[in-house]
Parts: C-alpha cells; structure tokens; sequence
C-alpha cells in the first residue's frame, strides 16, 4: 500500500529572522508542514521558532539563493508534497517566486516581482500609464555635476532595503560620496544578497505631501485596501529615511483623500499587471499633486503592520497570503474599525548599548518587542538598526490626544548607550 504523502509549504528564512514563527502557525493550522529554509545568522543567533519547526535546513551562506531552493525541494520530494512557497523578506521575493511557478503554485511572475523592485522600471512603467509624473534616472558623475537646487530630488538605490541609501539628494556634495554607501552595502553582511559591487543608485523628482501605506490583498474579487497607515514620524539621519512611527486610519487625510488613494493604488496593480498577492504600498499625497507611488512591495509590511490590520480590520494578512499561494478564494470578515499606533525604535550605527529601559507611557501597550540586548554592539552602517517596536489600540482616544500620546510614546523603550 503507498504510503499518504504529508502536504508541506516551504518558509524562506533570512538568517533564521523573517516572522518563522507566525508562518508556520499559520500554515500548520491550515493542516500543511511546516518545512523552513534558511541562511545562517551574521549574528549568531539561535532562533525562538527552532524547536516549534521539525524540518528545518539552515545552509552555509548568509543568503539563500535558487539552487539552495532547488536542492531542498529535491531532500523533501520523497517524504512531502509540497504546496507553495512563502517569504516576507524582500530579497527572497524573486526566489519564492520562483519557487512557486516550480511547484505550480499560484503567484504573480520572477518577472513582475523584478520590476516592483526595480524602482527605475517600475516609475518609469507607471509614467507610460499616466499613473505618476515624477522623472527618474540611473544617477551617474556627469547626471550629478548637471543637477541645480538639489532638495528638488531624492536618491536611492535601483534595488533596495531598509531605507538604506535613501535620501534627498541635498544631503551630499559630491557624487564621490555615494562609493564609501555602495561598499557598505556589499560589505553588511545582514543584508547579504541583497546588494552587489554593481549596485546602482538612481535620482527621481521628490514626492511631497503625507506618507502612507497601503496593505493590499488581490483575488479573484480583484484589490481590496485592509489599511492604510500614516506615517506621522519621519526623520531622515545621514544617508537614510528612518520611518519611526505609524497610525491607522490616517489622521491627517479626509475620508474622500484616502478613497481616492485606495483608488490610484488599485489602478496602479492592475497597470502593473498584478493579478494576485499581498502587498505593502508606499504612496504620497499632496493637494497640489495628487497621489504619487513611492515603492510597491510584494510582500506583507514589516515591524507591526501585520498585527495592526489585524486590529483595525480583522483583516490577517498573513492568512490571506497563504491561501492565496494554495488558490483559495479569500473570505473577509466583518471589519472592527479599530484606530491603532505603532512606534518603531532605532538605534544608532556604531554605538554600544549600556542599558534598556521599558517604560509606561499612559496608554497599556498591547505588545512590544526587544530585538537587541544590553551591552551589544550595532552595526556601523547606513540603515534601519531596529532596536525594538511597540502597538497600541488608540480607539478611546480624542484626535488631540493621539497627537499628545505620539510625542509620549517616544518613551516606551529607552536607549542608553556607552559613552
């Protein structure tokens, strides 16, 4: 008699981090295994999902790539059927989809997550659609040496992560001073995979007006916007665009401004040619100019974008991602409508952390999070350093008093560092 085949979806993990733990929840209550691939830790990390996973493959690198899927996939062939694949880090997206056309699941093209992630090509295939006005181009001496009133633009890099390299153009003198980001990028070895000595850096008309982001589902019923977060703490420092602090529903926008930017961002999937997913969609809006595309991530949202939909909706991204990969049809439930805020804590490059304070500040946090310890050095690098996150449900609270508690919550968690 043949044996029944157990069915397995496959994690992709960056050096064991990457939300393991809630995927393979999610995936296990839906009756599959649980199978996670992942490169090792730059850190030496041990993971806190390890004993909760029973196939786990960790490789050599600090980054997976297409053959390391392969050869996993081939270990499993015998014992599992594996169904889908599945990674919130950004640079596997091109490999789960790869995956997924290997395994027949469903999931948008390598070539359409390459474009969404080509910042170049996909401004410049929103221009084509009439979905954006903003000119961009690879940034190069001769480019630089031309430009006047540098605040006008922004710079980051064609291919990015975590803010890294994102700045407005005035933050720089001299188009020398982009070579020391570039090998700092290559040489960061928890962002492994994700730049090259080739890397380029591209300069695009700035974006005026508040920041938001979409948290996008696309079905069969077609694109659905379960939140959309403002972004009410920007701070740029040095040679990075730290994003600090968020809070849903907008505070800052009319109801008739965000249905219009629920609007733009389902034209700008389907110009796109997006036709399934979970996406976390950065866009701008000023009254002059309307609603402008910023990134369109094919993937869910970081920090606590996940657990704030999830609050103010009931909408669970994670869930919705996952039957999306299997072909279920996503069901929505019944909205609550919660108002929620989230604060993001970094630290700074190249300093040592003497002590971590956690402290009330007027409104119990729901949950929160340390992803440093006392008397660990960071890195000395030009990008996002988390040092922990916190959400809260602001619900009860008077417009006057959200903006009074975002100030406050800055001292949740305290950083003091070595002198």
């Amino acid at each position: 008699m043949d044996r029944m085949m157990k069915n397995g979806f496959i994690i992709l993990s960056h050096q064991g981090l990457s939300q393991v733990g809630p995927l393979a929840e999610e995936i296990n209550r839906r009756g599959y295994q649980a199978c996670v691939l992942s490169s090792k830790s730059s850190r030496g990390l041990q993971p806190d999902w390890l004993n909760k996973v029973e196939i786990v493959s960790f490789t050599d690198g600090y980054s997976l790539n297409k053959h390391d899927v392969d050869v996993f996939v081939s270990s499993l062939s015998n014992d599992i059927k594996l169904v889908g694949c599945i990674s919130v880090w950004d640079g596997y997206r091109s490999i789960m989809a790869y995956a997924n056309k290997v395994l027949r699941a469903n999931d948008i093209d390598v070539e359409i997550v390459d474009l969404l992630r080509d910042k170049l090509l996909m401004r410049k295939t929103l221009m084509q659609n009439g979905l954006s006005r903003k000119n961009v181009f690879i940034l190069d001496q001769e480019l630089f040496d031309q430009l006047t009133n540098l605040h006008h633009y922004f710079i980051k890099p064609r291919v990015g992560l975590a803010s890294f390299g994102a700045f407005r153009a005035d933050r720089i003198v001299s188009y020398d001073e982009l070579e020391p980001l570039r090998q700092l990028a290559c040489s960061d070895a928890a962002y492994c995979g994700v730049f090259d000595e080739d890397m380029q850096f591209i300069i695009e008309d700035y974006i005026n007006g508040i920041e938001c982001s979409f948290e996008v589902s696309v079905g069969i019923a077609g694109v659905a916007v379960h939140a959309i977060h403002e972004k009410v703490d920007l701070q740029s420092h040095s040679r990075t665009t730290l994003e600090n602090a968020c809070v849903c529903p907008p505070i800052s926008l009319s109801e008739k401004e965000c249905a219009d930017g629920v609007d733009f961002v389902s034209r700008c999937l389907i110009a796109l040619g997006i036709d399934t997913g979970v996406y976390h969609i950065e866009a701008r809006y000023h009254s002059d100019d309307g609603w402008e595309i910023i990134e369109i991530n094919p993937r869910i949202g970081g920090a606590y974008i996940v657990d704030s939909t999830r609050l103010h909706s009931n909408a669970d991204l994670l869930s919705y991602w996952v039957g999306l990969i299997v072909g279920d049809d996503i069901s929505f439930d019944s909205e609550k409508h919660r108002k929620t805020f989230f604060r993001v804590f970094f630290g700074e490059k190249g300093r040592t952390i003497n002590r971590l304070t956690r402290n009330e500040t007027g409104l119990p946090v729901l949950m929160d999070k340390l992803f440093i310890n006392e008397g660990e050095h960071l890195p000395d690098v030009e990008r996002e350093i988390f040092v922990g996150q916190a959400l809260w449900d602001i619900t009860s609270l008077s417009c006057s008093a959200v903006k009074s508690f975002i100030s406050a919550s800055e001292t949740h968690f305290i950083v003091e560092y070595r002198t």
